[in-house]
Parts: structure tokens; sequence; C-alpha cells
């Protein structure tokens, strides 16, 4: 007990937040990924996945990497979870889960030796928190052991869409490795419990995502599980496989000393996954059953998975009507009407600037849509017609040659960059609220119903004095109204041009 205890004491969690979700498509953008969205229920996966380990784990002791893209709207969103900034470490670019863990397991070691970490996807979907919390505590008993420890999801149906796991011992949870060097395959169980939730199993193999036949054949068999993604081992543990199967990398982290350095080494790092790095090699890999629901909430057929359906299995908005259609599942984000007629087992997406209609069959190849449109330079794997900012965000009300109208909301306090745009002129009308506004160097005050105008080329800034939302009504007139035009002079966010 007294080393439990200790384990709990050194717990750490480290929330993978960096993932674009691109098979959520149009929902998920890039600049928007589905961690970041309420898909169910009133917040977030990314804030769920937070409330998930209250009581578990400090919030002095939760720790995020994700996308420097997403570092503000992170930060907006576990605000209220009291987690320090300096705890959000921030990636370059997207390399995977090896080095993304590797770096997090690096700086975490160098505040606690002792460190044991957890480590979750920020997008997942879990239901009964109680039942996670004791699973995580069994799999924090395992890694005790000095087993690299993952938790498996026993398959209710042959889903191609995951890896598996094949699993062979039992291990005995009342046995502890008493040194890192004693072999973690010979603490075996003769007799297994009846209750499989409570065993813990070493690992045979990890295997890709499998086709349809091969799926219905781990369905059939006891000894195979999904992998979540969801792991639990001691930071010196995860080290040394590092270091004995992935040297390279090893050699890379082991250069960082702060966040100061990462940049200085991220662009030589080649990207990997943690499963084919280090888990598909270790002979220190154990398996933990969950014994909760778990979604990864990776397509929109496992979304409709956890809805409730109408006696003809529809899902569908408020919004609509439908005429004898069957296993068709509507799903909005904006207040156009649907109506549906004589259809039968679609999925349907709809945003205001894109529509996914989409056999549930096919599902999975969302993420081709998404590969064509980034191929196509299209915006629309990019970011909605409302672009979320850490000032507030704007909509995009109506665009055409020569002019575009823009809604924007800036929150209380808070105030865009100092800035100028080379080819186009703003014009601000206030809808509500009092707008301080900087045009070259004056300071004006701006109220509701009153207007500004900003000439092309002017050193301009808009800020919300108030402790109320500013809404702002921006018409831009020009030859080009992209984003990218803009020098910024001053940015209480530090974003680069």
């Amino acid at each position: 007990m007294a080393s439990e205890k200790r384990s709990q004491d050194n717990l750490y969690g480290l929330i993978l937040a960096g993932g674009v979700g691109s098979r959520f498509w149009p929902f998920s953008r890039e600049l928007e990924p589905k961690q970041f969205i309420n898909i169910i229920g009133k917040e977030s996966l990314l804030q769920n996945t937070v409330k998930r380990l209250e009581g578990l784990i400090r919030p002095k002791r939760i720790f995020f990497i994700t996308n420097q893209a997403y570092f503000f709207e992170l930060k907006k969103q576990i605000e209220k979870f009291h987690i320090p900034d300096e705890n959000i470490i921030l990636e370059p670019q997207g390399k995977n889960t090896a080095p993304a863990i590797g770096l997090c397991a690096r700086l975490i070691e160098q505040k606690n030796k002792d460190a044991v970490l957890a480590v979750f996807p920020a997008d997942h979907y879990i239901k009964d928190i109680k039942k996670f919390q004791g699973c995580v505590n069994r799999a924090l008993k395992c890694a005790e052991s000095d087993f690299l420890v993952t938790i498996g999801i026993k398959p209710n149906k042959p889903a191609t869409g995951y890896g598996y796991i094949k699993v062979e011992h039992q291990l005995d949870p009342s046995l502890r490795a008493r040194s890192a060097k004693q072999s973690p395959g010979r603490l075996l169980r003769r007799y297994a419990p009846r209750n499989d939730f409570l065993k813990s199993f070493k690992v045979q193999k990890f295997l890709e995502k499998p086709s349809l036949n091969k799926a219905e054949e781990y369905v059939r068999s006891r000894d195979y599980f999904w992998n979540s993604g969801m792991f639990i081992w001691k930071v010196s543990v995860f080290r040394d496989e590092l270091a004995k199967y992935m040297p390279e990398l090893y050699s890379q982290l082991k250069s960082i000393q702060t966040k100061d350095d990462i940049e200085k080494v991220w662009g030589k790092i080649k990207p990997v996954s943690v499963d084919y790095g280090i888990m598909e090699h270790s002979k220190k890999i154990a398996l933990v059953p969950a014994d909760f629901y778990w979604s990864d909430l990776g397509s929109w057929d496992a979304l409709e998975e956890l809805l409730h359906k109408d006696k003809s299995g529809n899902v569908l908005p408020d919004n609509s009507l439908d005429c004898g259609s069957q296993g068709v599942c509507a799903f909005s984000r904006g207040d156009r009407f649907i109506a549906t007629i004589g259809l039968k087992d679609l999925i349907i997406a709809d945003t205001p600037d894109a529509l996914l209609v989409c056999d549930k069959q096919k599902t999975q190849e969302v993420k081709k849509i998404v590969e064509q449109l980034k191929s196509a330079h299209r915006k629309e794997h990019i970011m909605h017609l409302t672009d979320r900012r850490p000032w507030g965000f704007f909509t995009v009300l109506k665009q055409a040659l020569g002019f575009k109208i823009k809604l924007i909301e800036i929150e209380p306090k808070k105030r865009l960059s100092l800035q100028a745009h080379t080819r186009r002129a703003e014009h601000w009308v206030v809808v509500s609220g009092c707008a301080k506004v900087s045009r070259g160097k004056d300071i004006i005050y701006v109220h509701s119903n009153q207007s500004i105008y900003i000439p092309k080329g002017t050193k301009h800034r808009l800020e919300n004095p108030a402790r109320t939302p500013l809404k702002i009504v921006e018409i831009q007139t020009g030859d080009y109204l992209e984003e990218d035009d803009i020098k910024r002079f001053d940015d209480d966010y530090m974003r680069e041009r």
C-alpha cells in the first residue's frame, strides 16, 4: 500500500491536444480541431478530459502538448481548472506521439525523477468517471512493477478504424518487480480471477488497423483489445526503453534542458508514433482492460452510436423534417433548416460554408476529402466562417469581388494587435458596446451606432475597454482581402506576422 501511495503522490498527467481530427470534417478544421469543440454536452472534449482527472491528478501536475497555433484556445479552455500556463508545452511542428510524449517525459523527469506519467488523448469520450479513475489506479499499480502499461478496450464490433493489441499471459497484480532488471514476463499468475476487468495482461504484439475479415476474427477471440492510446508508466522506465529502441530520438531529446531548447532540436526529429517506435518492440508492455464505456470519436459513425435515435433509427436536429428515411444522422452547426426524404444509412453534417453527405460505411474516408481540399488550397479545411482568436472571434457574413463583411466580437478588456494593411481599407460600425480605436496618432472612442474609417496603410488598433463584449460590423474594401495582409507592430499575444 505504501508503494501505491508513493506512486499516486508522483502521478503526472499528459494530455495530447495537437491532433487535427480530419475525419470529423466539416465540423473539425485545422484551426479548430475536434478536441476544442462541444460535440457532446456543454463542454469541449478537451475540457471533459481534464474533468475526468479531478481528484486523481493535481492540477499543477497536469500537462498538455499541442501545436503552437492552438496555444491561446487551449489556455482559454483550461482557465477554470487553475492549471499553470507553463504546463502547456508547444510543438513547433507535429511529429507524432513518440517525440511528443518523449519531450514531456523529459521535462517532467527534470522536475521529479520518480514521476509516473499517465498519457491521455484530448478528444475521447468516456462514460463513468469513477470507473475510469479506478482503471487508471489499476494501471498505476501495474506500472509500479516497471511495466509500460496501456489501457485496452474490449471490442464490441469488428471495427477497422482501430489498432488492436493481442495479449498472452495474465499478470499477477499482487507481485512487484524488485528491480528494473527483473524480467516482467515472470510476473504471471496461474489462476485467473473471474472478472476480466480486474486482470492485467502481458502484451504479445500490437497490430495495425485490420481488414474487415481480420477484425471479425479478433472480435471472436478473447485475446484482442482495441488500442485506446492511453498509457501509464514511470518516466524512468519509458526513458530507458526510448534509449534502447529509439536511440536517435533519445539523444535529441536529451539535449533539451528547457523549453527554450525545443525550437533548436525539433526540426531534426523524425515523426513516429509511440506504438511503432517503442510499444511494438519493448518486452515490458502490459495491458489493463477498461471497464468503462469508451469512444475515440474518430468519425461520424462513432458519434452516431452515442446518440438517441427515433423509431426509424434516425438522429435529426430540431430544425428539420423527414419523410420516410431510415438510419439517417444529420448534424448541423448553424440555423439552416434540413429536410430529408426517403434516405437510408447516411451521415449529413452541415456548416455555414460546407456540407458533407456520406454513406455510413464510408465515414473513415472523410479524411480523403480533407486531403483533396488541402491539395486544392481551399480554405474549407483550415477554418470556419467563424474564426476564433485570442481576443474573441469574427464571422464572415459576406464576401465578393472587392469587399468583405465581418461581424467581430471582442471579449472584455481585450484588444487586437497594432497593425496595418497594405491592400485594404476598413470601415467599422459599432453594434453594441464602446470601441477604443487607435488610428495613426489619434485615440477615438466609438459608441453604439457610430462608425469610423481606417484608410489603407494606416496604423490602427481596436480595443474593448468595457466589461461587456464589444460587437462590430467591419466592411473591408480593396483588391486583396485575405488574413495574411497584415503587418503587426505590437501584439499582446506575440503572434508572428
